[in-house]
């Protein structure tokens, strides 16, 4: 990674920004299980845009790429774009962009767009604007990926950051209460028969507001500490719910990926004919060595596919429990409000 560092110096030096462009991606051909669709849609600011939208709620391993593209050596670029969605509600979704220098996959520059591990530079109408920056170092040969698995992800051109400089940023008002960012499939942007629906929350803000206004100030601070204690257990369990969903998960994701395996036989059975046309019946040992290369490289891709979602489901139980940890301690620190409270 110490060519994606940016230097000082390298910040004084202009960026060459790359734009998405829907057409000039496509669906990768090494993932057996794709799902998405290319399609114009209103952007955030209110503009008809073509847009790519890829993944679903199932254990679909989606990837849409670039060509191989030429860029400048020893440069700093950034990749802009605005992304929609990309989360689901039990955390263990995969939502990433990656670069890939001189086809090395294995030196790939990863970042991960959801759960805020990279921040959004505008946010507006449930869409976020990333600049994503990188370096080619010596590398000119670059490919960009999108990748997408157990949540919508939808991807849409931007213009120049000033474009939107009149626009004031909008943000979610329960972003800090939903287990969730915004999705486009839903039309309030989350699901209405949800907790965490629009509907509930400001129900569930207005009960809250009025029960406060009805309480005298020190009963009402302990209430309020009390309240706050429960909201917080509560979501301790939504967590550890969500973490124990993607461990039930994994035997799922294992299966569907060795799917594939059961969907390549008729692809080998067809390579064989080919194989055995092309190379004569007695030349066996011509033949089989044909049909082990192409084994070897589809069972290669199986086993990257399963290795990179268990590598995802371990990142986000990890996260999951760090969270745990931190709403524990502000149920401590609650619990002491209450003891300091009964005590003055």
């Amino acid at each position: 990674m110490d060519n994606n560092i940016i230097t000082e110096g390298e910040r004084n030096r202009p960026y060459n920004i790359l734009y998405f462009n829907a057409r000039e991606w496509t669906f990768n051909k090494a993932c057996d299980h794709n799902v998405g669709s290319r399609s114009f849609m209103i952007g955030p600011d209110g503009e008809l845009a073509e847009a790519f939208m890829i993944g679903d709620w199932g254990w679909n391993w989606t990837e849409i790429h670039t060509k191989q593209l030429v860029l400048p050596q020893n440069t700093p670029h950034l990749f802009s774009f605005w992304l929609n969605g990309g989360e689901n509600d039990n955390n263990n979704e995969v939502c990433r962009f990656e670069v890939i220098f001189n086809n090395d996959y294995e030196s790939r520059y990863t970042y991960n767009l959801n759960r805020s591990f990279i921040r959004p530079v505008k946010r507006l109408n449930g869409w976020e604007l990333y600049e994503i920056p990188f370096v080619t170092g010596d590398n000119e040969y670059t490919e960009l990926r999108f990748v997408a698995q157990r949540a919508y992800m939808t991807v849409i051109a931007a213009k120049e950051r000033s474009a939107y400089d009149g626009l004031p940023d909008t943000v979610d008002e329960f972003e800090g209460e939903r287990p969730q960012r915004h999705n486009i499939v839903f039309n309030d942007g989350w699901s209405e028969d949800k907790w965490y629906s629009t509907k509930n929350l400001r129900a569930k803000k207005e009960q809250r507001e009025c029960h406060s206004g009805d309480r005298q100030l020190g009963e009402s601070r302990a209430s309020g500490t009390t309240e706050g204690t429960e909201n917080t257990l509560q979501e301790v369990s939504v967590l550890m719910d969500a973490a124990n969903g993607t461990l039930n998960g994994v035997p799922a994701m294992v299966s569907g990926v060795l799917g594939g395996v059961v969907n390549s036989c008729g692809f080998l059975h067809q390579k064989v004919l080919e194989a055995v046309a092309n190379c004569g019946a007695e030349n066996a040992d011509e033949i089989s060595e044909m049909v082990m290369d192409l084994l070897d490289e589809k069972l290669s891709g199986l086993v990257d596919a399963i290795t990179d979602n268990i590598d995802s489901m371990v990142d986000n139980i990890g996260s999951l429990l760090e969270n745990v940890e931190d709403r524990l301690e502000d149920v401590k620190d609650k619990l002491d409000e209450v003891r300091d409270s009964d005590e003055a």
